[in-house]
């Protein structure tokens, strides 16, 4: 199992290029990409822990198998079978390198995915081209959890120590207690969740429910820090809606919704017959249905951007799933995508973690 600690980090230098490193899972850029994708998940160890000589061949079987459907998902969510991941990642990098440049730290920016293009050697190639000296490396996952960010940013690592040998390289390992995250995130819940409120609908019948990507248990009993990260952030998102549901006098209505106390947190994408955190996401949006829910919003608290897992897991099957149930309005809050606020918060916490402080700076 790979840990944050697993990445020693090197204070930058504020007046050398710096070149960022946004990475991620990614996905296929084209049906013909599927099957390769796939395989290539199934085959990193941190995700499918099985022996050697068998994971490649189960790998191989498991993306064969499941691609047919897989590449019908991706049809539904795009007319190309692309995933947008890829496009907002590197957009969302190359605002990140304009608000560092703009503070005072010359950057340039690319993107690297973990099981499909553009792989990290070639991301690397291209920063290096552009002239940075130096590294830092950011995950797509604002929680920390080895198999995912873990194996994202090793696989970053190892591309930076053969083609950039000796450059300094600063990890960011995880954001998950990023103020302008919460914020982001607080805004898209008030905003799909609020006009029930201004309706005057029968609080007892309303919910929100904040969705993440579930882990396999066993990791956390090993020590893996995401479960409690995630909770973090969905303790600290909760709190900002209640009180921003107190500056619009909808206290006492957001009082009386499902959760209100305790936030409700439910677990998506399980793959495979072991046991994974829960619960399960779509096991607790029936629970509540049955408990009386009729208006239910979901808020995705673990991406960065729109992907198959937004687009089809919650727009497409959850709200399936939602309406059978008896829920009668069904709605979806945004990933982070380019909010200014969490953009320009990363952008500060990275001037405060990596360089050293210039006057003038976020700092």
């Amino acid at each position: 199992m790979i840990f944050a600690e697993s990445f020693a980090t090197s204070a930058l230098d504020p007046d050398l290029k710096t070149g960022l490193i946004f990475c991620g899972m990614g996905g296929p850029d084209g049906p013909a990409a599927v099957e390769p994708f796939l395989r290539n998940l199934f085959r990193d160890p941190e995700i499918f822990p099985l022996p050697g000589l068998l994971r490649p061949l189960l790998a191989r079987l498991i993306a064969r198998r499941r691609s047919p459907a897989v590449r019908e998902r991706y049809a539904m969510i795009s007319r190309k079978s692309v995933t947008p991941q890829l496009s907002a990642t590197r957009g969302q990098a190359r605002e990140l390198a304009a608000r560092l440049t703009k503070a005072g730290y010359p950057t340039v920016a690319a993107a690297a995915m973990r099981y499909w293009n553009p792989y990290p050697a070639e991301s690397v190639a291209d920063l290096l081209a552009e002239g940075a000296k130096q590294f830092v490396v950011v995950p797509a996952y604002p929680q920390f959890a080895g198999a995912t960010t873990g194996s994202t940013l090793l696989f970053v690592q190892e591309a930076l120590n053969r083609a950039a040998p000796g450059a300094p390289i600063s990890f960011i390992t995880d954001w998950h207690d990023l103020a302008g995250y919460a914020a982001t995130v607080a805004a898209a819940v008030l905003k799909g969740f609020s006009p029930w409120a201004a309706e005057s609908a029968d609080p007892a019948t309303c919910a929100v429910l904040y969705a993440a990507h579930s882990l396999p248990e066993s990791f956390i009993a090993k020590g893996d820090p995401y479960l409690d990260q995630t909770r973090s952030t969905v303790r600290s998102v909760h709190a900002l809606v209640q009180q921003m549901m107190k500056n619009r006098n909808d206290a006492s209505w957001f009082d009386r919704t499902m959760g209100a106390d305790t936030p409700l947190l439910a677990f998506q994408s399980r793959v495979g017959p072991i046991k994974w955190v829960g619960p399960e996401l779509i096991a607790e949006t029936e629970r509540l249905a049955a408990a009386g829910c009729r208006r239910l919003f979901v808020q995705p608290v673990s991406f960065t951007c729109e992907h198959i897992e937004t687009l089809h897991e919650l727009d497409i099957e959850l709200k399936h799933v939602a309406q059978q149930a008896g829920i009668q309005e069904f709605r979806r809050g945004t990933a982070l995508n380019f909010d200014t606020a969490w953009l320009d918060g990363l952008a500060e916490s990275l001037v405060r973690k990596v360089f050293a402080a210039k006057e003038g700076s976020y700092a």
